[in-house]
């Protein structure tokens, strides 16, 4: 009988033999097909062109002679209008018609090529929403009878009815990328070609198109007369850039295989560098599946691919909730646009305020996409770049750590030598101005809200706004500070020494388009040789975050719980085809319940091995809201403020390695290498309806302990000072309710909370007990007085009636003292005994 980890290995095997077989039968191309169609010479009054038919016999030549294709060539009346209707009608058929007027079957084992260089126009139909109507011209067609003309859209259906598996249409002529109109799912550039990637191109679907001229390029197009395009040596640049390309000048990767990606790239590069009018673009046909056309040159070996690079849970290249960092640029996708434009806006203004919603991608932009961005010198500008500040409880305890990096001057007493301090670092970096006089100094302060939401000392916050406007004053050609802020708190620092700089430093996050998103979810896999199965997914996950506000993490979450699910599966022996696929996806729950899903999964699960546990995550958890705005927000906690007498410690420490593990909270170092616990993202704590209720049930608690946090870490870190008695809460009548709050649930102090209430409760009673020792003293006394009053009240009575007034006074008063302060410990002992 076979063990598990035997019969993991045999499944394994038999995956393996099932791929190799499948690709062994599959992966064999029988033909290469090609219609090349050229026109120069129209008839009926339409111009002629001078290149397109030398660029047609030069491409067939070239797939002839270098990738042996069979190719049918249409030139000027060989493509008229009945020759163009027939040729698509043998198409719909499955057929190719050859030149001597036999046919052929078109198989899926065969790749098809289609050409077309001559004339095409775009009529603009405000009645169709699928854009511009678009046609080829037949060399006999009538411009004043749109009949004549050749539809692309019919064109494109056609193409698509083939059952080829690969096929790649190339449109040389105005008005091209109106084609796109007909289907217009975007490419994503491959990088290297490794074994695995190349048979999942020839085992897939691959229906790809080039166009010479975007959709959008129609006013560059319409600065030519009808029927002229451009020409160099004979050929159209884009023909002559395509012919480079066929010769193997597009393989850029040198593995022997030109994909069609590849051949795009290459053109756009090449045109641009020329500045051509016509821009080429590119897309996938809506049978597009996982493959790629390619051009393999005869001496092309398979077995010379190198293989795909292992993956594993530590290549992941998703970041889940964690924002990405300069060192993840090379995983920073879809956003190249934005960056540029981000850097270019902060060349000119002193400060830039990075606005957007709460998972916008704020801090990824700057941290992972403009810093990086202006270290490569894509800004011709000299840059020195502070490490990134992130203000927390002390902005400028976060800002000294920068500065100490830099060897600039810090803020060690800002409250006190905040202008000497401030003239002393003016003084260095206006040094290093000095010698260099072209260079910018840049300040990143990441999560700018932190100052209102998490920093607790409003002077020490008025005194860092002042110094940044002074700093902007001081240097404003040379100095650039970039904030990244949440927009909803936006109001609360408008009426700021900011101000004169604020409005004008807006900078707001747009909503990501579709193509971006693609970018997000597809260039990550790509990079280590990983796609979705189907592809259809892609447009699935888009179509759920399209217009949801602040998806970024959620979306990064989803996807990078896809690739640790594949890597899961993969360990279990069963799959290893690089696929995330949408089984996975459904099972997770999608992108809306993915994070909310795992967090449910491990309270549950730790619920199971104690319900202690139920109190212990509402504890640890709550610490991790930052309260007292109006939207929900993360915390940073500090690991020593998560240590608790046991058993609750060792159950806090299980639920932070749980949760990190789970990537619902991140650990990390501060400024100080202090060692913190935080959520991974917003997202977590507004997205989690049992935090949500926690935090509405537990409000006036969760608020007495943000109160009483500050006071007791401040009250440890003095504590062995005589002063910091004065810190004890003995007096303050917050007291008793927080001694309520521990008869109903000790777990909400932790030791230093606990050790600072216990002092206090201390602190009182030995007020209580030395005021027993007082009263006790007074007992005494007034014992006295009562006996002396009784010795006096007998003489009155023997020797002088006429004072026994006086005394029975007397006697009156000394019985009164002596009742109260037989009261007095009787209520201090109550006192002490409820402190207790």
């Amino acid at each position: 009988m076979l063990n598990e980890s035997s019969a993991n290995q045999v499944q394994l095997t038999a995956a393996y033999i099932k791929t190799f077989v499948k690709v062994a039968y599959m992966a064999e191309i029988k033909r290469s097909l090609a219609v090349v169609i050229g026109i120069d010479e129209y008839s009926n009054g339409i111009p002629a062109l001078q290149t397109a038919v030398n660029d047609a016999k030069e491409i067939a030549t070239t797939l002839e002679s270098k990738y042996e294709y069979q190719v049918v060539l249409m030139l000027d009346e060989d493509a008229n209008s009945d020759k163009f209707n027939s040729l698509l009608t043998a198409f719909e058929q499955h057929k190719l018609p050859l030149s001597d007027g036999s046919q052929i079957e078109i198989e899926e084992t065969d790749r098809l090529f289609f050409y077309f260089a001559g004339h095409g126009i775009a009529l603009d139909n405000l009645d169709n929403p699928n854009g511009p109507a678009s046609f080829l011209v037949p060399q006999d067609a009538r411009m004043d009878n749109n009949s004549t003309l050749l539809s692309m859209k019919r064109l494109h259906d056609a193409l698509q009815k083939l059952p080829c598996r690969h096929l790649l249409i190339i449109l040389d002529c105005c008005f091209a990328g109106a084609f796109r109109w007909a289907g217009n799912r975007e490419a994503v550039r491959q990088d290297k070609l490794y074994r695995e990637r190349y048979d999942r191109f020839i085992c897939s679907c691959a229906q790809q198109v080039i166009m010479s001229a975007s959709d959008d390029e129609k006013a560059a197009d319409s600065l030519y007369p009808f029927g002229q395009r451009t020409e160099h040596d004979g050929h159209s640049p884009f023909a002559e850039f395509l012919l480079k390309a066929l010769t193997e000048q597009a393989d850029w990767s040198e593995d022997g295989v030109l994909t069609a990606t590849e051949l795009y790239v290459y053109l756009h590069s090449e045109l641009g560098k020329i500045n051509a009018k016509q821009i080429p673009n590119f897309c996938q046909l809506q049978r597009h599946d996982k493959g790629e056309y390619i051009f393999p040159v005869p001496s092309f070996d398979r077995k010379n691919l190198a293989s795909a690079p292992a993956i594993s849970e530590k290549t992941n290249p998703y970041r889940g909730l964690k924002p990405f960092e300069e060192e993840h640029s090379q995983l920073f996708f879809g956003r190249n646009k934005l960056i540029s434009q981000l850097a270019e806006f902060i060349s000119d203004r002193p400060l830039t305020v990075v606005l957007g919603a709460s998972g916008s991608g704020k801090s990824s932009l700057v941290k992972a996409g403009l810093i990086p961005y202006l270290k490569r010198g894509n800004s011709h500008q000299e840059w020195r770049i502070l490490a990134p500040v992130r203000p927390g409880e002390s902005p400028f305890t976060a800002l000294n750590k920068t500065l100490i990096k830099e060897n600039l001057p810090i803020f060690a007493e800002p409250n006190k030598a905040f202008e000497q301090e401030l003239q002393n670092l003016y003084q260095s970096v206006g040094e290093w101005y000095r010698l260099n006089p072209q260079a910018k100094l840049l300040l990143v302060i990441d999560q700018f809200e932190e100052l209102a939401t998490v920093c607790q000392d409003e002077t020490e916050s008025k005194k860092f706004f002042e110094g940044l406007a002074r700093a902007i004053k001081a240097f404003p050609e040379q100095l650039r500070i970039v904030v990244t802020l949440r927009n909803d708190f936006e109001p609360q620092f408008r009426d700021t020494p900011l101000e004169p700089y604020w409005e004008s430093g807006r900078f707001v996050m747009p909503r990501i388009s579709r193509q971006e998103l693609r970018s997000c979810i597809v260039e990550p896999a790509a990079a280590k040789v990983m796609y979705f199965e189907p592809p259809s997914l892609v447009d699935e996950i888009i179509d759920e975050v399209a217009q949801m506000p602040g998806a970024l993490p959620l979306l990064s979450f989803t996807l990078s719980e896809l690739y640790l699910k594949y890597i899961q599966s993969v360990k279990q022996g069963k799959r290893n085809n690089r696929a995330i696929t949408q089984f996975d996806y459904e099972e997770l729950g999608g992108v809306t319940r993915s994070l909310t899903k795992r967090a449910d999964f491990e309270y549950d699960e730790l619920v199971k091995r104690d319900p202690a546990y139920s109190q212990t995550i509402k504890h640890v958890m709550l610490r991790m809201v930052a309260v007292g705005s109006s939207d929900l927000t993360r915390r940073r906690v500090l690991c020593k403020e998560l240590e608790y007498p046991q058993p609750e410690n060792t159950r806090v420490k299980l639920v932070i390695e749980r949760f990190v593990a789970a990537r619902l909270l991140v650990k990390g170092r501060d400024i100080e290498n202090n060692e913190y616990v935080e959520p991974a993202h917003d997202a977590l704590i507004r997205e989690w309806q049992k935090l949500l209720n926690w935090k509405k049930q537990e409000l006036g608690p969760l608020l007495l302990q943000t109160e009483l946090r500050p006071i007791a870490s401040k009250w440890a870190t003095q504590k062995h000072d005589k002063k910091a008695v004065g810190l004890l809460w003995n007096n303050d009548p917050r007291l008793p309710l927080v001694q309520q709050l521990l008869k109903s649930d000790v777990g909400w102090l932790n030791l230093t909370e606990l050790e600072f209430v216990k002092r206090s409760i201390q602190k009182r009673r030995n007020k209580h007990l030395n005021a027993i020792a007082m009263v006790s003293a007074m007992m005494i006394l007034l014992s006295q007085l009562t006996a002396f009053g009784f010795i006096q009240l007998h003489f009155s009575i023997v020797n002088n009636s006429a004072e026994e007034i006086r005394q029975s006074s007397l006697l009156s008063t000394c019985s009164q003292l002596h009742k109260y302060a037989m009261q007095i410990p009787q209520t201090t002992e109550a006192n002490i005994a409820e402190d207790k």
